[in-house]
């Protein structure tokens, strides 16, 4: 394999097996995954072509079905187009929607929708995804990489194989629910990285090799926390949520742990600054200055690591996870999308999970020349004086975990 191009798959879904079929990796599931009679879900398929060269995918949808011998097979579920045709040029992903939904025959049940998949490749393919991957992310603090731009940088744990048909199981449960007004039933195709991409990707990463001893002393601890404190003050105060002293001090801390997670590993490091770097190299951005790329053009992606990283941290301290995936990476999107757009933040944002976190770590990543003691009284103080904090009885579980965060710290 002559060039390696990032996985994107990896991206929007994690799983340990990719099929295969003729130059066309894929994966997918249903949203949702479980819906009542006449309701209508989506099978999103990820693609991607593995070749240097355009492939043509054709796809046939197998629905399920009664096998009557004499009074004719029913369906139980409907597909618009069983059969698809795209083309895909070289080594371009894109997400294939395909929607779903049942038929008078559907019962409540569990049922399989089967993908047969063929791929023709033009002449001269060579592969510029591998077959298999390991990612270099480890779990330690994340336990997924969806939804983080990390997998591009960092790899996806996977394997492929091949198979004629590929199986996806759709839960069918409850009473009829008409819908008032039936979405269109098309297919729909969108490429979601393009080839042309590459070429920041790859320039990022040559940039950054060759700057990696400079940089080494560019974002040390202490200056990172310096420009994130600024950086994060100005933020969170346009998204109407000003911070007091303690809670400046703790969100700049678990920034800069956050950060320091990813440089102080190998592995790891590209995570936090080949999106960074590409994305800057994309918009035309001067990377002379590490830290002014970081703190401006990387923001987004320091807190949205910053989110997932901390609900790590909490999972570790009390030895489980107190929310699911799908909610911490839900409120990764919020709290990162909301701050770079500027748009309203509830203040139990500000906390779950940044603070609780950044309260945890407060003893054990100690800056230089920091009173530890007095950060603490900080953050109690600030904390006392939100009132209004986690008073929804449906936020009780998160007030009683960081009250005995708050408490451990504070011994």
């Amino acid at each position: 394999m002559a060039v390696s191009y990032p996985d994107i798959i990896g991206e929007y879904i994690a799983t340990p097996e990719r099929y295969v079929t003729g130059g066309l990796q894929y994966a997918g599931y249903f949203e949702p995954a479980q819906i009542a009679p006449e309701q209508v879900t989506y099978l999103y398929l990820f693609l991607q072509n593995v070749f240097n060269v355009p492939i043509t995918a054709n796809f046939k949808i197998g629905v399920p079905q009664s096998g009557g011998l004499f009074r004719g097979s029913k369906q139980f579920l409907t597909v618009k187009d069983p059969q698809l045709e795209l083309e895909l040029p070289a080594g371009e992903a894109g997400l294939l929607t395909v929607p779903v939904t049942t038929t008078e025959h559907t019962d409540n049940g569990e049922y399989t929708l089967a993908v047969e998949a063929r791929a023709k490749a033009q002449k001269g393919a060579k592969r510029v995804r591998p077959s298999e991957s390991k990612s270099q992310l480890g779990k330690a603090l994340i336990d997924s990489p969806v939804g983080l731009n990390l997998v591009g940088s960092l790899g996806a744990t996977y394997t492929e194989k091949s198979v004629k048909k590929a199986s996806f199981k759709l839960k069918v449960a409850g009473k009829p629910k008409p819908l008032k007004k039936m979405p269109s039933l098309k297919h729909n195709y969108e490429a979601i990285w393009t080839a042309d991409e590459v070429k920041f990707f790859n320039k990022a990463v040559q940039e950054l090799n060759l700057r990696q001893v400079k940089l080494k002393g560019e974002l040390s601890m202490e200056a990172l926390y310096a420009n994130l404190y600024g950086e994060t003050t100005v933020r969170f105060a346009d998204a109407g949520l000003p911070l007091r002293i303690g809670e400046a001090i703790i969100m700049a801390k678990i920034l800069t742990y956050s950060c320091q997670y990813f440089l102080g590993n190998s592995n790891r490091r590209n995570g936090l600054l080949v999106p960074i770097w590409e994305q800057a190299l994309a918009a035309k951005v001067d990377t002379s200055d590490s830290l002014d790329v970081l703190r401006t053009t990387g923001y987004h992606h320091v807190l949205r690591l910053s989110v997932a990283v901390s609900f790590g941290l909490i999972a570790q301290a009390f030895g489980r996870h107190f929310w699911s995936l799908e909610e911490r990476q839900g409120v990764a999107s919020h709290i990162a999308d909301s701050i770079e757009t500027g748009d309203p933040l509830n203040l139990e944002f500000l906390y779950l999970p940044l603070l609780m976190a950044g309260t945890q770590i407060c003893k054990t990543f100690k800056l230089k020349g920091e009173d530890v003691s007095h950060t603490l009284a900080l953050i109690k103080q600030a904390q006392k004086a939100r009132t209004e904090l986690f008073n929804d009885s449906e936020l009780a579980q998160a007030k009683k975990i960081y009250n005995k965060i708050l408490n451990t710290a504070l011994k």
